[in-house]
């Protein structure tokens, strides 16, 4: 099967790599011609917990993403992976647009939202997946760390029609096979939606943070005055999912300070891009957290000094 990877970040090459490693036929799509140039030229390792998986430059297959949609008219993909930020979304739409009127099969691992709804309107024929993973992977030059295992759920966005809900269906599981496979814990899930809030909830409060105090996850719980902070906004966004018909489950607050444990001493995306001068998300995090407030008649104003906070930045 051919799964083409768009963004060969860290977690897009591990997913790949794992992947290519499983005997599947493997494509990353890169932001330059550059970066792709130098991942052909080096190769990729994925370092695990009790093993390494060594993708030689000659296995590499890695273009730049402005020769995605020629690529895919002599020789076409079942799936895409899209591992881009949130950023970079307008630019992938952009790219695809001739691919309006096909029917392609997309799994989004975006953080926070609205770009579903984007590559839908842009897609309207295609099956757009949404994947909620808590896999963590760091990259030093052409190693690939694995941050431990996590967990990779997959949901689709929309059913188009009552006939294509088994085809869709099975489109999904096939790909959930895939990652199995390949070594990712991954199901799929009636309850995306959820995971999906879930999810935006766990970012607004440790993104932002993180990005803000420059530290790792896990030294948000370390001190009283960050843990009062933290719940500040729980408690906030807590509000405004239940105006908005939205129910999480009572013990959220542990499995937010969980995960701080867990991954206490990666670095936020947030965080990474902060240090890097790069864009961040905190408009699709944070930013959908006032939104929604806004839409249901409230406020969320420690989002929004957040939100505008880190846009200052």
């Amino acid at each position: 099967m051919i799964i083409d990877i768009i963004g060969a970040g860290s977690l897009g090459l591990m997913y790949g790599g794992k992947l290519q490693a499983a005997g599947n036929h493997v494509r990353f799509w890169t932001r330059t011609s550059t970066q792709a140039q130098l991942l052909s030229q080096d190769g990729v390792t994925i370092v695990e917990r009790d093993e390494e998986i060594h993708i030689l430059p000659d296995q590499i297959q890695a273009r730049s993403v402005n020769e995605l949609t020629d690529t895919w008219e002599r020789m076409p993909g079942e799936w895409l992976l899209l591992m881009v930020k949130q950023t970079s979304i307008d630019d992938f739409i952009r790219e695809i647009s001739q691919w309006k009127d096909r029917m392609l099969n997309i799994a989004c691992f975006q953080n926070g939202m609205g770009h579903l709804e984007k590559l839908q309107a842009a897609l309207p024929h295609s099956l757009i997946c949404s994947a909620i993973t808590t896999e963590g992977a760091k990259r030093v030059l052409n190693h690939v760390h694995r941050a431990g295992a996590g967990e990779t759920r997959l949901g689709a966005h929309t059913i188009h029609t009552e006939a294509s809900i088994s085809i869709e269906s099975k489109e999904i599981f096939n790909l959930s096979g895939l990652l199995q496979q390949a070594g990712f814990d991954c199901t799929v899930s009636n309850e995306i939606d959820k995971l999906i809030y879930r999810k935006l909830l766990i970012n607004a409060v440790i993104n932002p943070l993180t990005a803000l105090w420059r530290i790792p996850n896990g030294e948000l719980i370390i001190q009283e005055d960050r843990v009062r902070l933290m719940r500040q906004l729980y408690e906030e966004a807590l509000v405004v999912y239940s105006a908005n018909g939205i129910r999480l489950d009572e013990d959220m607050w542990e499995q937010l300070m969980t995960v701080c444990r867990s991954t206490a001493s990666n670095t936020s995306s947030m965080l990474a891009d902060v240090l890097q001068g790069h864009g961040t998300e905190v408009g699709s995090i944070n930013g959908q957290i006032v939104k929604m407030a806004q839409k249901s008649g409230r406020s969320a104003p420690t989002h929004e000094i957040l939100l505008h906070l880190i846009e200052g930045m």
